[in-house]
């Protein structure tokens, strides 16, 4: 098998990356209408997950004579929402509840808190909830899932909120969501001080993506009546509001994963992706298992094939596009290199991405027939 591997793979001459392309379109439209042209010719403005994505669209742009401003698809949103519902890993609804001490101003369309448009929520010791400016820094209060109800962690480092977000999923389950008046109480007898909490009311991405990565110009929006930024191109990148009105030349991208619905064996599954596409999928970096995650979440099968094999040659594992990584996501007790079958056989095994729960990488004989993603 490791043969036909590496003898498919010469030949193929694969050389595409996972993920997605960035696409300019020199043509100037209104951030609405920019959104509608990119979702009908290719899969969505553009969202940009960090400064390797924003260095690929000005270079892009660039190449194509262009240095001026450009939309991107990220916008102010108009709801409050919580962090912890943008990991599809998890299932938790908004219940509604709100304790604050002061309603936000609903005016025009567009919430405001006091003059400043971006709106995160921290707890006091009161338990009152109040609206916070999001560059401002204070405590975080995390919360971990369990299977009794989940735990509430106070860190007392300050942070601004995306700092705290970023904490709290590096080390916890994600930012503090509160159901209730109970979680309520349960938060507020642990505090001493103001503290985050995972509510807010902030930019939101044209494709739903969570990417909390920013780019603004000093800092921060300057324009607080602006509701849409742009890329300044000829300043590598930054951001800065505008009127969503305003009209622009855009970026698009180009989601290049696709999920096949059909079931096939490992092996069917690589012909398949080559002969139809380019090859199966690359898990090589964390972007790449956000995307590949999502997806597969909308499978018929509890696994999908991943383009991951054990090799019993070379005694490791290795993705047929050759490229090379370090990075991994096995679920506790795979990634040996076999495992046992339902005779208790040691099987030399291929990696497959689970659709549901915690959406990690397992070790299943090449024989099972499974929905797959390929790289196109």
């Amino acid at each position: 098998m490791d043969h036909f591997i590496f003898t498919v793979l010469l030949l193929s001459g694969v050389s595409s990356c996972a993920g997605l392309q960035y696409h300019f379109v020199n043509k100037s439209m209104n951030w609405t209408e920019a959104q509608s042209y990119c979702r009908g010719n290719y899969t969505d403005l553009a969202t940009v997950e960090d400064t390797e994505d924003m260095k690929m669209m000005v270079d892009i742009t660039v190449q194509q004579g262009y240095k001026g401003l450009v939309w991107i698809g990220l916008y102010y949103g108009d709801t409050w929402r919580w962090s912890i519902q943008d990991n599809m890993s998890y299932s938790h609804a908004d219940t509604g509840f709100r304790n604050w001490s002061q309603k936000p101003i609903y005016y025009f369309g567009i919430w405001f808190i006091g003059f400043f448009l971006e709106g995160c929520v921290m707890i006091n010791t009161g338990g009152d909830w109040f609206i916070g400016r999001c560059w401002n820094k204070y405590p975080t209060v995390c919360y971990q899932e369990n299977n009794a109800g989940g735990i509430y962690v106070i860190n007392s480092t300050r942070r601004t909120w995306t700092e705290a977000q970023i904490y709290c999923r590096q080390h916890y389950t994600d930012l503090a969501i509160i159901r209730n008046s109970e979680d309520n109480q349960k938060v507020t007898r642990q505090l001493t001080n103001n503290t985050w909490i995972g509510l807010h009311r902030n930019w939101v991405w044209s494709d739903q993506s969570s990417s909390t990565y920013r780019n603004w110009t000093a800092g921060r929006p300057l324009n607080n009546k602006a509701s849409c930024p742009v890329a300044a191109i000829g300043q590598g990148g930054t951001w800065m509001g505008t009127d969503c009105s305003a009209r622009f030349p855009f970026i698009c991208y180009q989601d290049n994963l696709v999920l096949v619905r059909e079931n096939k064996t490992w092996k069917e599954a690589l012909l398949y992706c080559r002969q139809n596409h380019v090859d199966l999928v690359s898990v090589t970096s964390e972007k790449v298992q956000r995307w590949v995650r999502e997806m597969a979440g909308e499978a018929s099968t509890p696994y999908v094939w991943m383009g991951l094999r054990y090799s019993y040659t070379l005694n490791f594992w290795l993705w047929v596009s050759g490229e090379f990584s370090c990075y991994q996501n096995w679920s506790t007790g795979n990634g040996t290199g076999w495992y046992r079958d339902e005779g208790g056989r040691r099987v030399w095994s291929t990696g497959a991405q689970q659709a549901g729960g915690e959406q990690k990488w397992v070790s299943l004989s090449e024989d099972i027939e499974l929905n797959f993603i390929c790289m196109k």
